[in-house]
């Protein structure tokens, strides 16, 4: 599984989902006490960034003045103007892309009008479509083979952990799959000997302190920031854990 993250010079969001998953020494610097809770996983050989030049005008009569050649790939992650948006699919497609997904962490960051654009363009060059607001939202669909492969392979997408309690204490989190900002294994350290009447206290204070990259713009769509959102799939995450748990204990 190969895949290209695109997007605009000084995209800092981007630039975090990229540089999770190549998991450098100095990626998260957030622990005074930093044990590498992540682990010396890498995906340097699997996924590759591509850094477009901002674009400053509002419309762009000529994308091709800034989309480059792309590397090849299986699934792409895009965030870029509209306008080169539009364009992509068509040079995903030359090269054999299967996928496109196109976060959103910001209400800006695609309209619902070219959201439904790409993916009927994207239905008829037989390329999946995904468009999470946020990228944490992002999970399996039974029609979406190729995006469902990229959240198993890489293990981002909407969280997922595995918890073990002892006496209605959090004695060990495991993260099977994380935020694609790294988030859920800041959360999985600090729930750790933690009781379980603080577990959403805990969890609210880690998703700050991270930070989450979600906007704190109140969203049309959502009725709420996606910052908000985010950290309700981070709880529900660990809520859906514990119950997993408590099934099978």
């Amino acid at each position: 599984m190969k895949a290209i993250f695109i997007y605009h010079k000084g995209n800092e969001r981007m630039e975090k989902f990229y540089k999770n998953l190549l998991n450098e020494v100095d990626f998260c610097r957030i622990c005074e006490d930093c044990y590498n809770c992540r682990g010396d996983w890498s995906f340097k050989n699997d996924v590759k960034n591509v850094v477009v030049e901002n674009v400053y005008e509002e419309f762009v009569e000529d994308p091709y003045e800034y989309l480059p050649d792309l590397p090849e790939g299986d699934v792409c992650i895009a965030q870029l103007h509209e306008d080169l948006l539009y364009e992509l699919p068509l040079l995903l497609k030359e090269k054999n892309y299967k996928a496109l997904i196109v976060p959103s962490e910001t209400p800006n960051d695609l309209s619902p009008a070219l959201r439904r654009d790409l993916k009927s363009v994207c239905n008829e060059l037989n390329i999946e479509f995904e468009n999470p607001k946020p990228f944490c939202s992002l999970e399996k669909k039974e029609n979406n083979k190729v995006i469902n492969e990229f959240i198993d392979y890489f293990r981002i997408g909407k969280p997922k952990l595995t918890v073990y309690i002892e006496n209605n204490i959090i004695k060990d989190v495991k993260v099977k799959i994380s935020a694609p900002c790294g988030e859920t294994y800041y959360i999985a350290k600090r729930l750790k000997g933690i009781p379980l009447s603080n577990l959403k206290e805990e969890i609210a204070n880690a998703h700050h302190n991270y930070p989450c990259l979600g906007s704190m713009e109140i969203d049309k769509e959502l009725n709420d920031t996606i910052l908000h959102k985010a950290g309700y799939i981070a709880i529900n995450s660990v809520e859906k854990a514990i119950k997993e748990f408590l099934r099978y204990k």
